[in-house]
């Protein structure tokens, strides 16, 4: 089996500020040997600067920034590919969002990788889409996690962009959250205007429509499909969880009110649907225990991380 060279992130980051952002590296950091930022602010100094400078990956020497101007989402995350040091050629990828927070799954995942064939290309898992506050969810949804960095693989699409050159893929059962629609409701129609002028979707909010945005607005449609999350949010986001709980308190408690508006029908739907993903998992762990010698729950060896001085 072909060992790897190390595990790089890659992550793109934009003008706005990403709330979830240092939660997000936090999470990474005892995984990652190196990680390629792309900062497509337009600026040397732009709002998630901070974030990321003083980030342990930064501390630790193993960041690399680079800064171009937005074009599409796939030229973004190709310009991550091309700007990892070579000494990390052949490495496994990262592919993680600023919205995106890992848990206990990714480091059971990392030990995975060089135990896979040399003919597996990449890695998914599942990704749990929290909704309008943190005490709700709709879906949970296969999600790319690693790749292989080889000459073949690249990105396109210019939004919810597709990686070729991967193929063959092994499926694990873990879950991971994704924040993105955990937001104000200005922030979530505001990516409806990016999406537009990508042209994924036809609809696009004028300036007065984003000012008068309220969670009804934005988040009523979705109501009926919300279902509860129970027990804790990972370590890394607590505090994130805590600070946002309160300054959207405001938004929580309005979503919370349309959730309260669901029908007997809608929740047994909603009951249904967390069922099914239920199981979808449990047969994913089954298969993954037959094909790739999975088993999250048992103690594993950390992965060693490569020294610093590698990673430059």
């Amino acid at each position: 089996m072909l060992r790897s060279p190390g595990i790089v992130a890659n992550i793109i980051v934009g003008a706005k500020a990403e709330p979830y952002l240092a939660a997000s590296l936090e999470a990474i950091a005892d995984v990652c040997d190196h990680a390629v930022i792309n900062d497509n602010s337009g600026t040397p100094f732009g709002a998630n600067a901070p974030v990321y400078s003083r980030s342990r990956l930064a501390a630790t020497g193993r960041l690399t920034v680079i800064r171009t101007r937005f074009e599409n989402f796939s030229v973004a995350r190709n310009a991550c590919l091309e700007a990892i040091p070579r000494a990390f050629n052949g490495s496994w990828i990262l592919f993680v969002d600023a919205d995106e927070i890992h848990g206990a799954e990714l480091p059971a995942m990392a030990n995975l990788l060089d135990r896979l064939p040399d003919d597996i290309d990449a890695v998914d898992g599942y990704s749990r889409h929290y909704w309008g506050s943190f005490r709700w969810w709709v879906a949970i949804d296969r999600r790319l996690c690693f790749f292989r960095h080889t000459p073949r693989v690249r990105w396109c699409g210019a939004v919810h962009e597709h990686l070729v050159g991967a193929d063959r893929r092994a499926v694990l059962p873990s879950v991971w959250a994704h924040y993105g629609h955990v937001v104000t409701p200005r922030m979530e129609w505001e990516k409806s205007r990016l999406y537009a002028s990508l042209g994924q979707c036809d609809w696009a909010p004028d300036d007065a429509t984003l000012a008068a945005a309220t969670p009804a607005d934005v988040y009523g449609q979705r109501a009926r499909r919300a279902m509860p999350h129970r027990g804790a949010h990972a370590p890394f986001v607590a505090k994130v969880v805590a600070a946002l709980s309160h300054s959207w308190s405001a938004n929580f408690h309005e979503i919370d009110r349309l959730v309260a508006m669901q029908s007997p029908a809608d929740r047994a739907r909603n009951a249904l649907r967390s069922v099914n993903y239920a199981r979808l998992l449990g047969w994913r762990a089954a298969e993954a225990r037959i094909r790739w010698g999975w088993s999250a729950g048992a103690e594993q060896p950390a992965r060693r991380l490569l020294p610093a001085s590698r990673a430059v």
